[in-house]
C-alpha cells in the first residue's frame, strides 16, 4: 500500500509598513491565518515590569497596569506573597485580552526557544507528550537534567527530539542570557521588558522543520528570518526565501479569499453537503448538512453516502476551526448514522485530522444522536476577532431593530 502523500507546508508573509499577515498553506489551502498591527499589545508570551493598581480579594485577582489601555488580570490563588497595591511586579502575559476586558497574566516567567522552555524558580524536567519514542524521551530528560541549574527547571519541546546534546545547551545558555536582559532592565513600570518575536518567527521557531518553503514579499524582512534561522532554527535558514508577491503562487488575493470565506457561517464540502458553523460566547456549534434536501437520515441505502459525507466534514471541520482560530468548547451535530462502527470511524477521523493542530484539541465520543464534543486551546484573537469589528448599527447581534411607534 502506498504511504499517504505529504502535504505541501508553506508558509506566505506579507509585510507592509504598519501591518503584516501570515498565512499557513498545505498544499493550496490556508489552514492558519494571522495578521499584527503595529502598536498592538503584545500576544502570550510578552513581559512587562507592571505596577499593582488594585487588588480585589473578593474576586481573587490583583489588576496590574502594564500600559495597556485596559488593566491586566492576576489571580491570587498562585502568587506566594500577596501582592500591595502601588507595587511592581514582573509578569508575563498568559492569556490575550477579549472583548473589553484586560490580559490574564502570570508572574511564573518563562522564555521559549524551539527545543526547550526556561522556567525560572522552578525545578524539575518535563518532555513534550507529542515525542512518543520511549528511548529518545528518556534521552532528553536525562541529557536536560544535566544542563538546568539549581533554581530552574526545562520543558522539552518536540522540536527537540533528535537534538545533539551541544544544541540543546547552547539554546539553555542564550535564554539564560535573555532572562538576565531582562531581570537587569532598568525601565520605569508600566514597561515592556521582553517580547515575542513577530508571528512569522514565532510560527517558524514552533514548526520551522516541517516548512517546506517559506516567502517573504520584503527583501529586509527575509532578510531579518534568516539572520534569526541562523542562530536559532540553522535547518530552515535555506528555506527562507524573497519573492515578490505578484510572484506567488496561489496570489495574495487568493489566499485572503479564502480567508474572507472562513469569516462566513456556511461552508460547502467538496463532495456535497455542507456545515453551518455558529459561535457564541459560550461554545462554538457546527451542524453537518446532507447534499439531499430529503429526510436522508432515515433511509438506510444512503448509509455510506452519508458516511462519505460525515468522514469529509470532520477533515473540513478540523481545517475550519484551526483557520478561524476557534478555541473553548465545541459541539458538532454530525448527520445520523445508523451503523455504530461508521460513527466510531468519524469520530477517529476527526481525531486524526486535529491531531496536526499546533493547538491542543480533545475530541469525545459520538452520541447517539450524532453529537461529538471537541475542546481547543484558546490562543489569541479568533479569525472573526482579527479580521472584523462589530455592527455600528446593530451592535454585533446580526440584527436591526424595528421602530415601534411609543405615542
Amino acid at each position: 500500500m502506498p504511504s499517504p502523500r505529504h502535504a505541501r507546508q508553506r508558509l506566505f508573509v506579507s509585510v507592509r509598513r504598519d501591518q503584516r499577515w501570515t498565512a499557513w498553506l498545505e498544499d493550496e489551502r490556508v489552514v492558519e491565518f494571522h495578521r499584527e498591527r503595529e502598536g498592538e499589545v503584545g500576544p502570550t508570551g510578552n513581559i512587562y515590569r507592571g505596577r499593582i493598581a488594585h487588588v480585589d480579594r473578593g474576586l481573587g485577582a490583583a489588576f496590574v497596569d502594564i500600559g495597556a489601555k485596559e488593566a491586566a488580570f492576576l489571580p491570587l490563588r498562585n502568587l506566594d506573597v500577596p501582592p500591595v497595591e502601588g507595587a511592581r511586579a514582573l509578569v508575563q502575559i498568559e492569556r490575550e485580552g477579549q472583548a473589553g476586558k484586560g490580559p490574564r497574566i502570570t508572574t511564573r516567567i518563562s522564555l521559549t526557544g524551539v527545543c526547550l522552555i526556561l522556567l525560572p524558580g522552578r525545578r524539575g524536567i518535563s518532555v513534550s507528550k507529542r515525542i512518543v519514542d520511549k528511548d529518545e524521551r528518556s534521552r532528553l530528560s536525562a541529557v536536560v537534567k544535566t544542563i538546568a541549574e539549581a533554581d530552574e527547571g526545562f520543558m522539552v519541546r518536540t522540536a527537540a527530539s533528535g537534538a545533539p546534546e551541544q544544541g540543546l545547551r547552547a539554546e539553555a545558555a542564550r535564554l539564560r542570557r535573555s532572562l538576565q536582559d531582562l531581570l537587569g532592565a532598568t525601565a520605569r513600570s508600566p514597561a515592556l521588558l521582553y517580547q515575542q518575536p513577530p508571528v512569522d518567527l514565532r510560527l517558524l521557531r514552533d514548526h520551522g522543520s516541517g516548512f517546506d518553503e517559506v516567502l517573504y514579499d520584503q527583501r529586509n524582512a527575509a532578510a531579518a528570518a534568516e539572520r534569526w534561522c541562523a542562530v536559532a532554527l540553522p535547518r530552515s535558514a535555506s528555506r527562507i526565501v524573497f519573492h515578490r508577491s505578484t510572484e506567488w503562487v496561489p496570489n495574495p488575493a487568493e489566499i485572503l479569499d479564502q480567508v474572507e470565506d472562513a469569516l462566513q457561517p456556511r461552508v460547502d464540502l467538496s463532495g456535497g453537503g455542507s456545515l453551518v458553523i455558529e459561535s457564541t460566547e459560550a461554545m462554538t456549534v457546527i451542524d453537518v448538512n446532507a447534499a439531499s434536501a430529503g429526510n436522508a437520515q432515515a433511509d438506510v441505502a444512503n448509509e455510506r453516502l452519508l458516511l462519505r459525507t460525515n468522514l469529509a466534514a470532520a477533515d473540513e471541520i478540523a481545517r475550519q476551526i484551526r483557520l478561524r482560530n476557534i478555541g473553548g468548547i465545541v459541539v458538532i451535530d454530525f448527520i445520523d448514522l445508523a451503523e455504530a462502527a461508521h460513527r466510531r470511524r468519524v469520530v477517529e477521523r476527526l481525531r486524526a485530522a486535529t491531531a496536526d493542530d499546533s493547538a491542543p484539541v480533545w475530541v469525545g465520543a459520538m452520541s447517539r444522536l450524532g453529537l461529538v464534543e471537541l475542546t481547543r486551546k484558546r490562543r489569541g484573537s479568533t479569525l472573526a476577532q482579527m479580521m472584523t469589528r462589530p455592527c455600528s448599527s446593530c451592535g454585533g447581534t446580526g440584527h436591526v431593530r424595528h421602530s415601534i411607534d411609543r405615542a
